[in-house]
């Protein structure tokens, strides 16, 4: 897609996909959302010269709201589902809950006025309630980037064959997985999918 000007990236972290999204398509713009306070200050100060990304402090879901978010000792983990099976994903890390914070919730639907061309999502297990708070801006996006589980990585987080559904009845195929994680036995257990516009005949 080089002709891409209008990106969302939702849980952007530290900014490692905003760069890369820039790199991709240098006459873009990102909006990038991060709920965690200390990460939203260093994504301010990362891009802080640069006019091509834009940073809201804020978590997205299917609605308005605020939720109080898992803030996990890997702080990269952090959800607002209660750790499960991403304790077994990583292994050897710190995965308790250090803290609870609450945090903006918002939907791109009520965010945008226009459809993005690009939609890249890695929250944690609330991916699909975000899809569902740009339902209507779905209409005009091309691609869309989420992760999604096969194993029970959160409490209550949806399976990814459910979010494969959700996206596949508005549209958009299923392109391929990317970046999957294993677990002991070599089963997939998350990956990131990538869905793109109209279905293959």
């Amino acid at each position: 897609m080089p002709d891409a000007r209008r990106i969302i990236d939702g849980g952007a972290n530290k900014g490692r996909t905003v760069a890369r999204f820039l790199d991709l398509y240098p006459q873009a713009h990102v909006a990038a959302y991060e709920p965690m306070p200390r990460l939203a200050r260093k994504l301010h100060k990362r891009f802080a010269e640069d006019h091509r990304v834009s940073v809201r402090a804020a978590a997205l879901g299917s609605c308005q709201d605020r939720l109080c978010l898992n803030v996990l000792e890997s702080a990269t983990c952090s959800s607002f589902l209660a750790p499960t099976g991403i304790r077994d994903k990583h292994a050897g890390k710190p995965m308790d809950v250090a803290q609870t914070v609450l945090v903006d919730v918002v939907c791109l639907d009520c965010e945008l006025a226009a459809s993005p061309d690009i939609i890249k999502l890695d929250l944690q297990g609330f991916e699909l309630e975000a899809l569902r708070g740009a339902e209507a801006l779905l209409r005009g996006v091309a691609a869309v980037l989420c992760e999604v589980s096969f194993a029970n990585l959160y409490e209550g987080q949806p399976a990814g064959g459910d979010v494969i559904s959700w996206m596949e009845e508005r549209g958009f195929r299923l392109d391929g997985l990317y970046g999957p994680w294993f677990d002991k036995d070599g089963t997939v257990i998350a990956a990131d999918a990538l869905f793109v516009a109209g279905r293959e005949e």
